[in-house]
């Protein structure tokens, strides 16, 4: 049993250290999204203007995976260069068009089960661990003499491979299979569904296994343009946490945890960072974490009977609440923020009711 833990725990590591060097990549493409669409709703920003600068703030998610390869191979201690060409071969035009015909597609009579390349986050990472091996094999093989001519060659072909005939479509149908899960119960049992994992949120962000889930929503935007939920929950995450902070700052009569709280409150609620409150404040003072589970769970419950979207990937947080706007979904915007504010004001008072000052829960232990 200790074994199978530590190897999940390894994989979330691994996806955690992969996508860090990343994020500042995706928030800047999230946040030229959001000014983008200001801007356009202001009409100062219209033809090919507009395109261009729609172009810019796509590209950072459409090369996602090249970016992932990079960060991947660097991660696992393998030949970048190898890795972005193995991956940019499933990102060629006349390849994408090929997987997208709808046609029978075979390699020397193996059915290769058409997928989306373009997005792809965990398929890479798996593939460039792969090929991390593959390298090691090959410069066993080939003679050092040789391997300026062939080392590349090799690994190119065999890793590309690899991605187009299992990698990709194997990850591609279990991360369908998981978007339709939650898509299903969004459906069926909305308030269920969404308070359960909202609940959660707290343990899977604190043990990093929530990329899971923020990288198959990173997915869902590049592909349909929308996330049907993770996202949301993230919001009331976060703002469950500033909600907690607030708790804690208004019931402790310690200066350097009112300091600490009120820190944590504006950085989680301007900047999305969580860390300084769910370290800081939640599991050091423990009683908050109560507030952030049955504020999450409370808001997770609105947010499946209101059913919120989310349309640009950024770090949830209130300056960047326009990621849940849409011209054509004109009303899911109150209704996140519908979601923020329930998270927040649960958070506090539950905080507020529950919390116990550790110093004074020593004193009377």
């Amino acid at each position: 049993m200790n074994t199978i833990k530590k190897s999940i725990s390894a994989v979330f590591d691994h996806i955690t250290e992969c996508m860090a060097p990343i994020i500042p990549i995706v928030l800047a493409g999230g946040i030229l999204k959001m000014i983008v669409l200001l801007l356009t709703s202001l009409h100062i920003l219209t033809g090919t203007t507009e395109v261009i600068m729609s172009a810019i703030a796509t590209t950072p998610f459409y090369f996602l995976p090249v970016f992932v390869a990079y960060s991947a191979a660097k991660h696992f201690d393998t030949e970048p260069l190898l890795a972005i060409t193995s991956v940019c071969v499933m990102l060629l035009p006349d390849f994408a068009a090929l997987m997208e015909s709808g046609e029978k597609v075979t390699f020397l009579g193996i059915p290769v089960v058409s997928a989306t390349y373009a997005y792809s986050v965990i398929p890479v990472i798996l593939l460039i661990y792969c090929m991390s091996h593959i390298v090691k094999w090959f410069k066993k093989l080939i003679k050092e003499s040789l391997q300026p001519y062939f080392l590349a060659f090799c690994v190119i072909s065999v890793t590309s491979l690899l991605g187009i005939v299992i990698i990709e479509p194997v990850v591609s149908l279990i991360s369908s299979a998981l978007a339709q899960g939650l898509d299903t119960m969004q459906t069926q049992v909305p308030f269920v569904a969404w308070g359960l994992f909202s609940a959660l949120l707290l343990v899977l962000v604190s043990t990093g296994t929530h990329w899971i889930f923020m990288t198959l929503a990173i997915t869902q935007i590049g592909l349909t343009g929308v996330d049907y939920g993770i996202m949301v929950a993230f919001l009331s995450f976060n703002i469950s946490l500033a909600g907690c902070d607030l708790g804690v700052f208004v019931r402790t009569k310690d200066r350097e945890k009112r300091a600490m709280s009120l820190g944590a409150m504006v950085t989680v609620a301007i900047a999305g960072i969580a860390e300084p409150s769910m370290f800081g404040i939640c599991y050091k003072e423990k009683t908050p974490v109560i507030g952030n589970i049955l504020g999450c769970m409370i808001a997770g419950i609105v947010q499946g009977f209101l059913t919120v979207h989310c349309y640009i990937f950024t770090f949830s947080s209130i300056p960047s609440i326009l990621m849940f706007y849409s011209a054509d979904e004109p009303n899911n915007l109150w209704k996140a923020i519908i979601v923020g504010v329930v998270a927040f004001v649960a958070s506090f008072i539950i905080t507020a009711m529950v919390y116990r000052d550790t110093e004074q829960q020593k004193e009377h232990g």
